[in-house]
């Protein structure tokens, strides 16, 4: 492989693992103070000499242990950019998926682990006709003594930081740009996967009048184990007996950290009005990016919810009070048949008969 096709590789994946890592963030690229130019830059793995086709770092090693590995800082740019080099946490981000903490933040995991051969900011040169400019800087990965056994996740971080006048002489504007490429520590000892289901809610509401409706499912499944996993949820709903189910998958949880929790929904169409309802979940563990296969069976969870369409049970109630009066007319018809007398009625003599009069 030439090397300006394994820079231009390098750059791919440095660009896919920010869209992984930060998505609030733009994708690779930074302003530079005038506002005039894209600084375009990346990070990933390589050797002791030039960047190579790793899409991540993966090391699996003992608590105590010290792995030394090597990132290549990629510039695409025609200026040479100084670039902030970096480990951080990985943490779940709010919804699901990944993030890197911000650098302010204090690591308590993994990110602290990783420290950087390099005493400040590192310069990258500029790119030439013969490829993408790039430097190679060392790393060592320092599992504490101490260290849970099973998955951890840390994010290498290229940061270009960048000021910018305020508007109107206003206060200077600091803009951090960063991208991140992701290493996998797996500390050796007791792999104890685990997953459970929580907060299961259902929504049912109609879709027009002829007694269908879709019903929405949300849950969130959590990471209890110490492995990280991936997590291919889906859910069912049924009306009595079993009859007229429906089943629907909700989107695949890509990574689930241990100790992490992801959201997750989905919407089941053409459900119909069959009155108290069962909804079923389930979250089925398989093997995430760089991982095994947990071995673990499908997480169930059941909660019920009430369909029923308005309109429909209006009319039918409606049918029953007419059908309810009419009954009732004709009864009472039937009764004043029976005391009223068959034929004419004729005038007659009544006499009036003194009562309690005796001889």
């Amino acid at each position: 492989m030439s090397m300006i096709a394994t820079l231009r590789r390098t750059a791919v994946l440095a660009l896919v693992t920010l869209a992984l890592l930060a998505p609030a963030g733009p994708v690779a690229a930074a302003t530079d103070p005038d506002a005039t130019d894209m600084v375009s830059f990346g990070i990933a793995p390589a050797g002791a000499d030039r960047p190579d086709a790793r899409p991540y770092l993966a090391v699996t090693a003992p608590a105590g242990s010290v792995v030394y590995e090597h990132v290549a800082l990629v510039n695409q740019d025609d200026e040479p950019v100084t670039l902030e080099v970096y480990g951080a946490d990985v943490v779940m981000a709010d919804g699901g998926g990944l993030s890197v903490r911000a650098a302010a933040d204090t690591d308590t995991d993994a990110g602290a682990w990783v420290s950087v051969d390099a005493a400040g900011p590192v310069q990258v040169p500029a790119q030439t006709a013969d490829g993408f400019g790039y430097t190679i800087v060392p790393l060592a990965i320092t599992i504490p003594q101490d260290a849970e056994p099973g998955d951890h996740v840390a994010g290498l971080v290229a940061s270009l930081v960048t000021v910018a006048a305020g508007a109107d002489q206003g206060p200077s504007i600091r803009l951090e740009q960063r991208v991140a490429a992701r290493v996998y520590v797996q500390v050796q000892g007791e792999v104890a996967p685990g997953l459970v289901v929580e907060d299961v809610v259902a929504d049912w509401a109609p879709d027009g009048v002829l007694g269908t409706g879709a019903v929405t499912v949300g849950w969130t499944v959590r990471n209890t184990g110490n492995v990280r996993v991936a997590v291919e949820p889906s859910a069912s709903v049924a009306g009595p007996l079993g009859v007229a189910a429906r089943r629907a998958d909700a989107p695949r949880v890509e990574e689930l950290l241990p100790g992490g929790t992801a959201r997750v929904e989905a919407t089941l169409e053409g459900v119909p009005a069959l009155g108290r309802e069962e909804v079923t979940v389930t979250a089925a563990a398989v093997a995430p990016l760089t991982g095994r296969d947990p071995g673990l069976a499908p997480v169930v969870a059941t909660t019920h919810v009430w369909a029923l369409a308005w309109l429909p049970l209006a009319v039918a109630a409606l049918v029953t009070l007419l059908i309810v009066v009419a009954v009732a007319r004709g009864r009472s018809a039937r009764r004043a048949a029976r005391i009223l007398p068959d034929g004419p009625v004729e005038p007659g003599l009544v006499v009036d008969t003194p009562v309690g009069v005796g001889r």
